[in-house]
């Protein structure tokens, strides 16, 4: 099994890996300081008008029913709070490195993962729905640097995955690690918070994971969101040792897919 080290080797060598943009990272700098205010984020932001129009199209979607058009990310943040805003920039940022490297199929799944483990946060009141969003917005960023390292080598996986191969089986057969162990390299890399690169790590074995609820959380994001799905949709020895009940994963599922149109339209 590599180690950490190893993943950071790996990431090292390959060109072409993305990094965060520098106004992002500035922009989350700023919202984990808590002496830092609005208006310094939203001077921060106002730096890159694309992204803020991206921001703004998003905040004024269909998924998040303001009555009235909101016009500024000030006034967007006093409305969504920090966490809000951090998942809608996150959510602008990594679709051109996903859709750069991997397609578009990668980026929707991503999108409604998030819409899904965003919405059972918030119906199972656990943590915080905003950060869950994130955890499933980035759940497969490894599949990036897979695309990267060997474009050929990553097709012929998702070939024998829709074969019925395991995926992450196939991704160690190719590559020599997966795309959960090197995702979490890259949540280290970008200095994202140990929760999401755990969760990251552990979506497909999430009743291994030290923050097992988050884990548990992506998994059926991940599950459900899949197109096409695979059956069992949710595996029965791992959703009955959960802490939480999934009562009827395909009508979640088509609640997500519909929610999670409108960023997708917002967004394309």
């Amino acid at each position: 099994m590599p180690t950490e080290k190893d993943m950071k080797a790996i990431l090292d060598k390959l060109q072409s890996i993305p990094t965060m943009p520098a106004i992002l990272s500035e922009a989350l700098n700023t919202m984990d300081n808590p002496k830092s205010s609005v208006n310094k984020l939203a001077e921060i932001l106002s730096k890159d008008i694309s992204l803020t129009t991206q921001i703004l199209k998003l905040v004024n979607s269909a998924y998040y029913g303001f009555p009235s058009q909101i016009t500024t990310i000030k006034r967007a943040m006093a409305l969504m709070g920090f966490n809000a805003i951090r998942s809608l920039i996150l959510s602008v940022v990594v679709k051109p490195m996903m859709v750069t490297h991997s397609g578009k199929t990668l980026w929707e799944h991503s999108i409604r993962c998030a819409v899904a483990c965003q919405m059972m946060s918030k119906s199972l009141g656990f943590g915080d729905p905003d950060e869950a969003f994130i955890i499933g917005l980035l759940h497969d960023i490894g599949k990036i640097v897979l695309e990267i390292a060997n474009k050929d080598a990553s097709k012929e996986v998702n070939r024998l995955t829709l074969l019925g191969a395991d995926s992450l089986q196939a991704e160690k057969m190719f590559f020599g690690y997966t795309h959960t162990e090197i995702g979490r390299e890259l949540s280290i890399k970008w200095k994202l918070p140990m929760i999401i690169g755990t969760a990251i790590y552990y979506h497909h074995n999430p009743l291994a994971s030290q923050s097992k609820m988050h884990s548990c959380l992506v998994y059926v994001g991940d599950r459900i969101t899949r197109e096409p799905l695979k059956y069992p949709v949710l595996d029965p020895d791992i959703v009955d040792s959960f802490d939480f009940e999934v009562p009827d994963p395909m009508d979640l599922r088509e609640k997500v897919f519909e929610a999670s149109s409108h960023i997708i339209s917002a967004l394309s």
